[in-house]
């Protein structure tokens, strides 16, 4: 017996809205646990939680290539029988999760990609590959940027303020999934280490613009006004960069 559930899931900005059919179990039934499975060659590493009094299976793919069940104890046979008639599903939610640091795929710096390559290391680049540890990738990631960020956004900064005049009362860095940089009442400018991602036009349009909240701390005609002074261009370079935003920022 199945019944049809509807489940909310996030993919990037938007939610779909995916039906997932529940497997009622055979309370006697009973067998030694499933650890992986193969789907139309697609090898999934199987996680199965044992929960007490549970009536169904409960599905989740929330990683590439890694299939999470729940359920009391159930047989071996009825899991695999289950997670066959549920293939189409598992395989079309598998292909839209995004690895971002699997082997192969792009690795950015200052506008330049790097073919990612799995190695056991801390994060190196050398030519056109970035070397990085898949086990701890992110947070590799994560303090190349960081550590890229208070080097070189810190020496633009200065740069700028000098230009401009104008000078935080601090200055902090900290990653984030939705703004480039922000301004505080009280002076201190923030920005994210992800803008390492961008080129060096883009990190001085960045730049400008938290400083010129310094003395404007809204997004008036005034402020604009003080944005284009120093980055003419700067509609069109805020544009590029709004296009890259959910890419890079992650």
């Amino acid at each position: 017996m199945f019944v049809t559930v509807a489940v909310f899931v996030s993919m990037g900005s938007s939610k779909q809205v995916w039906l997932i059919r529940l497997s009622m179990l055979d309370p006697f039934s009973y067998s030694k646990d499933i650890k992986s499975i193969v789907l139309d060659d697609v090898h999934f590493e199987v996680k199965h939680i044992i929960r007490k009094n549970m009536k169904r299976i409960v599905l989740r793919v929330e990683k590439h290539n890694e299939i999470r069940i729940s359920s009391s104890k159930v047989s071996y046979k009825r899991v695999q029988a289950f997670l066959h008639e549920q293939k189409e599903w598992i395989l079309h939610r598998n292909a839209h999760l995004h690895t971002p640091f699997a082997e192969g795929t792009c690795f950015y710096y200052l506008s330049n990609r790097y073919k990612i390559k799995h190695h056991e290391t801390s994060l190196k680049i050398n030519e056109d590959s970035v070397y990085i540890n898949p086990a701890k990738a992110k947070k590799h990631s994560d303090d190349f940027y960081k550590a890229r960020a208070k080097e070189y956004v810190s020496s633009r900064l200065d740069h700028w303020k000098d230009i401009m005049g104008l000078t935080p009362s601090a200055l902090r860095f900290r990653c984030a999934k939705k703004q480039w940089g922000s301004c505080s009442s009280k002076g201190v400018v923030t920005f994210n280490p992800y803008m390492m991602k961008l080129s060096h036009k883009m990190i001085d349009y960045i730049i400008v613009h938290e400083l010129a909240h310094l003395q404007h701390l809204n997004h008036s005609k005034k402020f604009y006004a003080l944005v284009e002074a120093y980055v003419p261009d700067y509609v069109d370079i805020e544009h590029n960069i709004n296009a890259l935003s959910s890419k890079f920022m992650n």
